[in-house]
């Protein structure tokens, strides 16, 4: 049966797989890049997108790391503590940056603000749930005081 634990070693196992997918997406990029570039019939595209694609892998690490520990935190039944508000907050802002960097690239190809697009929406979407987070924070801190 389907449980919370099965789902967040779930979750975790995901996250690994995209520590990897990112790695090797980083190291293939080149020619990736390059093979988007003939089959998409573009001349000069091939350093903005790489750089564009390079610039993205850190944020996208920081955020797999703080939802790697976000996960073990909930796993260890530690919900609702100032450390998971940070790292929200965190992963937030990673969404933001990748969306930043995105808008260079949509200039070059309008298709691209899908992605910034979407990327500044699930960042809004964790500062509305880091937000949560916070309140709840705050109502157990105030509970754990009341005799």
């Amino acid at each position: 049966m389907w449980n919370k634990d099965k789902s967040i070693v779930l979750s975790q196992v995901l996250i690994k797989i995209c520590y990897v997918g990112i790695v090797v997406c980083a190291a293939a990029a080149p020619k990736l890049v390059e093979l988007y570039e003939k089959r998409a019939g573009t001349e000069g595209l091939y350093t903005p997108l790489l750089a564009t694609l390079m610039c993205c892998v850190p944020p996208a690490i920081i955020a797999l790391v703080c939802l790697d520990v976000l996960l073990w935190n909930i796993r260890k039944n530690r919900a609702f503590i100032e450390q998971n508000v940070k790292l929200l907050r965190s992963i937030s802002y990673c969404c933001f940056c990748v969306a930043v960097i995105f808008i260079y690239f949509s200039i070059l190809r309008p298709f691209a603000f899908v992605i910034v697009f979407a990327a500044g929406f699930f960042g809004i979407i964790l500062r509305v749930v880091k937000n949560c987070f916070q309140q709840a924070v705050a109502i157990r801190e105030e509970n754990d005081f009341t005799i």
